[in-house]
């Protein structure tokens, strides 16, 4: 069933973008692997994690945000790891382990000097579950850089000396997903263990958004109230293709979704309540964990900074 749906999805799409382009929509170009490779750096009083949404496309635009990721990545002395925020793989995530989208789309695109030793831990979002869910899981036992050992997990980040920096916790909020109550009893175990580690809440969709697509019901009240009430640093989500930076009502929702699917509109950029930054465009961002506290920073696809905020 997820192969033929997933089969119909891919052919529409195609046949969209040729008409919408005159057959001339560009994609990836050849892959052509580096010279050498850059170890990720070896822990030290910050932390500094890679964070990419919405990227699965197989157009252009993914490879130049990839570009400029190894660009930044050159300029901050390389990344500790990366997340990723949801919609893995466009249009309907994947079949299996040996998907030939694993290599056009993951392991070619991000194998760069310093992106093909990273190591990458992410989340699904809602075309991921169009296919094989279970698939992106298992994967993680064919590919050491891909790390989703359940739909839902917790990772802590140490400095040097091995004293937490950062908690991130990865929620699974696609309506698809059955297993929300025993989700949702794990979120709350992982919360009340952080003690004072500053803890950053990364799931597919977002809480508010001034874009053009709404919350799900259990994400804007059920998750939304647990994180208010353990007083998380942010949530981290994707699924608008773009950024945004939202304060309000006891949390600040950060929105990473321009990793490379075609862009989606802020059409409630100056209307909606708590925006404080917002831009369509492809990118990227970096969230650094150190001594003072938490950063992060909005990048463009060329690595340019668009904006910074503290937490």
């Amino acid at each position: 069933m997820h192969r033929s749906r997933r089969r119909f999805l891919q052919a529409s799409a195609a046949f969209a973008a040729l008409v919408a382009t005159g057959c001339s929509r560009n994609r990836l170009p050849e892959h052509v692997p580096p010279k050498a490779y850059a170890e990720p750096p070896a822990p030290g009083d910050e932390v500094r994690l890679l964070v990419l949404g919405d990227w699965g496309s197989g157009q252009i635009e993914q490879w130049q945000v990839a570009q400029g990721m190894d660009r930044v990545a050159r300029e901050l002395g390389g990344f500790h790891a990366g997340l990723m925020l949801g919609d893995n793989f466009y249009p309907a995530g994947i079949d299996n382990v040996d998907d030939p989208l694993w290599r056009t789309y993951f392991e070619q695109v991000y194998d760069t000097e310093f992106l093909g030793w990273l190591h990458w831990y992410p989340i699904l979002g809602n075309h991921d579950h169009a296919g094989s869910a279970q698939a992106q899981v298992d994967y993680s036992r064919k590919n050491p850089r891909w790390h989703l050992p359940e739909l839902y997990w917790a990772r802590t980040f140490h400095n040097a000396a091995g004293a937490p920096l950062v908690k991130i916790i990865g929620v699974d909020t696609n309506k698809e997903f059955e297993r929300w109550p025993e989700q949702m009893k794990f979120l709350d175990r992982e919360l009340a263990d952080a003690g004072n580690t500053p803890v950053v809440v990364i799931g597919h969709h977002p809480i508010y958004t001034c874009g053009k697509l709404g919350a799900l019901p259990r994400v804007k009240t059920e998750l939304r109230d647990k994180l208010v009430a353990a007083r998380v640093a942010a949530y981290l989500a994707g699924h608008e293709h773009n950024h945004q930076l939202i304060v309000r009502d006891g949390i600040t929702q950060l929105i990473q979704g321009g990793g490379g699917k075609t862009l989606t509109p802020l059409i409630w950029r100056h209307e909606a309540k708590g925006v404080v930054f917002a831009d369509e465009s492809y990118g990227f961002s970096v969230l650094r964990a150190g001594p003072t506290g938490l950063r992060f920073d909005w990048r463009d696809k060329d690595g340019r900074l668009l904006y910074g905020h503290r937490l």
